[in-house]
């Protein structure tokens, strides 16, 4: 294995992974949102345990695509 010399040349700026909500609705609203829509869809389909992570990954798109997120 060749030994690689790390300068500020070859190394990139740190990428931040979270996602930030950059539309006029606040963050808190945003959950409440996703809240609310995630509990209709559990709701929707006759309140069956076992897809509240579906449920809430569904309620985000929704959510997010209202305020074009």
């Amino acid at each position: 294995m060749a030994n690689v010399r790390i300068t500020k040349a070859n190394v990139k700026a740190p990428v931040k992974a979270a996602h930030v909500v950059t539309s006029s609705v606040s963050k808190e609203k945003l959950l409440k949102e996703i809240e609310k829509k995630a509990y209709e869809l559990y709701c929707k389909r006759n309140g069956q345990h076992g897809n509240d992570l579906n449920d809430w990954l569904e309620a985000e798109k929704v959510v997010k695509a209202k305020y074009k997120i």
